[in-house]
């Protein structure tokens, strides 16, 4: 097996981890936040390892895909190289900007008790899980197609 199947099968485990990773975060928390207490305490123990595994499957994935780039001595990365890893960086961009933040803001008005203050975040969770994904569905299809 040579390096580069090594890294080739990292980076799909990587990819395919952050696809997976957050998918039903956003969901899971608006639907726990209206079932209300004692559900909602219990959020965190969920919530928080999913988007931390969505951001550092994020970082594998894009550091994974640069090793290749480099395998592969590209020298000056085609164009469909280019539109996969920007929708990467905007998508672990998303994460750090949009993600992190609107969590905290859930998981602070959740600890206060004040389950109508995080529905606002909880919303914002669910407007990035959707640029999220269709950010790593361009970058698959800029992968695979090779435009």
């Amino acid at each position: 097996m040579t390096a580069t199947a090594v890294v080739v099968f990292l980076h799909i485990l990587a990819a395919s981890t952050w696809l997976g990773a957050a998918l039903w975060t956003p969901g899971d928390v608006r639907r726990t936040l209206a079932a209300g207490r004692p559900h909602a305490d219990l959020l965190s123990a969920r919530a928080l390892p999913a988007i931390w595994l969505d951001v550092w499957a994020g970082v594998a994935t894009f550091l994974t895909g640069a090793v290749l780039t480099w395998l592969d001595d590209y020298g000056r990365p085609p164009a469909w190289l280019m539109v996969g890893m920007l929708a990467v960086l905007l998508r672990l961009a998303l994460a750090a900007l949009v993600l992190l933040p609107a969590w905290k803001a859930v998981g602070s008005a959740v600890a206060r008790g004040d389950l109508a203050a995080a529905a606002r975040p909880a919303k914002r969770m669910g407007m990035y899980s959707g640029i999220g994904h269709l950010l790593w569905v361009v970058a698959l299809a800029a992968m695979v197609l090779k435009f």
